[in-house]
């Protein structure tokens, strides 16, 4: 039998480096012995510690009749099963072109180290049409797989974790643990494209109103050198400030510091630290409310001085009129629409929910050795309070929620639990994807001493953390300064035209959607007049009108498309697909079956079509909004 584990291995070596590894380290022959019978096909693993093998019966029969047992699920696009068996089922399954990827957990790596030496499934494993999981697999391995396949929330409602023979049920516990994990995941995904577009369409509105103001200012690379510059001579320390209840006790040692060290701090953490006479080197704001607008109003100007803001092009125009003669630097968000108008020198930065999100991004960015979190408690403190002390919006500003909606956290320091919500929740989420995804050695210090704890990052008091920082030559101030004139008279020249182009393309594309809805809407209207008569009537028509509707579907295919519009429809438009997945999956065993499945298809897609349309509608009447106040408002940086 030719022995294929080299080229799995080699394979695995590309998309799970860590699982490589570990198959590299299997001393074979430890836990189970294969049998092999007359079929090349037909093998058994025996588990040599209590004799059990892993197919009771013949090992071909029990997989023949798990591939009957899966024909329901023979248009599902993502399968998630536990337990790799001898792998042959797992082979014939990715013979179907409608699968996409399964997920398959191994909690005996000898398992899928026997499996690997006799089948290949290396194509498959560098197209990720199969993904490996082990015991030692974490959240994080899996809500990558989530995030790196923008496909899988559509199909989350499907989500079923198939255990594959009854060998299997001895990892009960394991098995439940990865069960929580996708769930978890494919919630994170869900709830990260919201349920609301009103914030879409608003951040659109204010991206365009404010693109003029962006262009005047320095760009998001002249603050990242400038960072780096500084760094390398102050220190390789950044520290991130927010605002959880757990900051107030921080202050002393962070004034104390605070020449020494490069403070970055979110929007709401500036007053609070104006008051203590400490100064930030970066303060970041990256929401579209108008009440951020506070945090500076309330900060007095003279502590503001010799501060870099950095804020993204969503943001209100009351934030950054409340920033006017302060040295702003302006940023784009990694949403579609920003990716649209070009200029990448001011983009991309803000990836997460929250301002501490994007700060953690410039640490990045800028390449420190170490970051020191404080204040980032992501959960209530234990007399209730939700920020810390003398916030803008007060201690309390968010309160508890009932005990069936209450959300509990993995407490810092590791025991017990601490009452968050799940918004915070979600933020957490991010910083520890962010963490994991860090592309090279950074050493993240979590010195909340309080709140949630953050995997990925290290637990230390903060006076520990702070160890071997040197407390002399102080820093100086970062500088930027504006890009020359002729280069920002050309730059607005490029985005107006831009606009033109974003605008134009947003009508076509309504037109032929509002198209093919009013085909959709009159054949209902003809189904519902023949509904007692369906045998005689024209079934072609209804074949016809579903291929426009993929023809609709194929503009999500097309890049400029996804990047215009994604980020301000897929709120609703994913949380429809979720439903409209339930049909497409449907097997449709005869004729009849099938003229059902295509009328529910049709039905479904009416009101898809009439909301994606809508959407785009709300793109360009927002758009052309802003496009219009160009002409009305001062150019001039504020």
């Amino acid at each position: 039998m030719q022995d294929f584990f080299a080229l799995n291995l080699s394979a695995l070596a590309d998309t799970s480096p860590k699982l490589a590894k570990r198959l590299q380290a299997i001393v074979p022959n430890t836990h189970y012995e294969v049998f092999l019978g007359d079929d090349v096909l037909n093998f058994n693993i025996i588990d040599t510690r209590d004799c059990t093998p892993i197919f009771i019966d013949s090992p071909i029969e029990q997989t023949n009749q798990k591939i009957i047992d899966f024909m329901p699920y023979a248009q599902y696009p993502y399968l998630y099963c536990f337990g790799l068996g001898n792998g042959v089922f797992y082979k014939v399954l990715l013979q179907n072109a409608f699968l996409k990827r399964v997920v398959v957990i191994e909690p005996e790596l000898e398992i899928l180290f026997i499996v690997l030496h006799l089948l290949d499934f290396s194509k498959e494993i560098t197209e990720s049409k199969i993904v490996f999981l082990d015991s030692q697999s974490t959240f994080q391995d899996v809500l990558l797989l989530f995030l790196q396949d923008k496909h899988t929330k559509i199909y989350s409602k499907l989500y079923n974790l198939h255990i594959f023979n009854a060998y299997y049920e001895r990892y009960a516990a394991l098995s439940i643990e990865f069960n929580r994990y996708f769930i978890k995941a494919l919630e994170h995904c869900v709830i990260s494209v919201g349920n609301d577009s009103k914030d879409a369409i608003t951040g659109i509105a204010h991206h365009i109103a404010n693109l003029p103001k962006m262009l005047h200012s320095p760009s998001l690379i002249a603050l990242i050198r400038e960072l780096r510059a500084k760094r390398a001579h102050k220190g390789d320390t950044a520290i991130i400030v927010a605002t959880g209840p757990s900051l107030s006790k921080q202050l002393p040692l962070l004034k104390q510091y605070q020449d020494y060290l490069t403070i970055f701090c979110i929007d709401a953490s500036l007053p609070i630290l104006a008051r203590e006479g400490i100064k930030p080197d970066v303060v970041f704001s990256l929401e579209r409310v108008d009440l951020t607008a506070r945090f500076y109003e309330e900060t007095p100007k003279e502590a503001r001085k010799d501060v870099i803001f950095a804020i993204t092009t969503i943001v209100h125009k009351r934030l950054w009129r409340a920033l006017q003669g302060d040295c702003v630097q302006w940023s784009m968000r990694p949403f579609g629409y920003t990716y649209y108008f070009g200029f990448s020198e001011y983009g991309y930065i803000g990836v997460g929910m929250s301002a501490a999100n994007m700060a953690y991004e410039m640490v990045v960015y800028a390449r420190f050795s170490r970051c020191i979190l404080i204040g980032q408690d992501l959960a209530f403190a234990k007399d209730g309070s939700s920020h810390a002390k003398n916030a803008v919006y007060g201690e309390r500003e968010i309160t508890p929620k009932q005990d069936s909606q209450r959300v509990l956290l993995p407490a810092y320091g590791g025991e017990g639990m601490v009452e968050s919500t799940s918004v915070w929740k979600l933020f957490l989420e991010f910083y520890e994807a962010d963490i994991a995804q860090t592309p090279y050695p950074l050493e993240v210090i979590n010195a909340t001493e309080g709140g949630a704890r953050i995997q990925g990052s290290i637990e230390m008091p903060f006076i520990k953390a702070l160890e071997g920082i040197e407390m002399r030559g102080k820093k100086q101030p970062l500088a930027l300064t504006p890009p020359p004139l002729e280069m920002i008279e050309s730059n607005i020249a490029k985005a107006r035209e831009k606009t033109r182009e974003f605008l134009a393309y947003a009508r076509e594309k309504k037109a032929r959607i509002e198209e093919v809805f009013l085909e959709v809407a009159g054949l209902i209207e003809d189904l519902e007049a023949h509904k007692s008569d369906l045998e005689n009537f024209d079934f072609s028509k209804v074949s016809s009108a579903l291929e426009h509707i993929e023809s609709i579907k194929e503009f999500f295919a097309d890049e400029t498309f996804t990047t215009c519009f994604n980020d301000a429809i897929q709120s609703y438009i994913v949380h429809q697909e979720m439903e409209i997945a339930k049909i497409i999956v449907r097997v449709a065993q005869d004729e009849i079956a099938l003229k059902a499945k295509q009328i529910d298809l049709l039905y479904a897609h009416k009101y898809w079509l009439f909301s994606l349309a809508g959407g785009i509608d709300c793109v360009i009447e927002v758009a052309q909004k802003s496009f219009s106040e160009w002409e009305c408002e001062s150019l001039a940086v504020p």
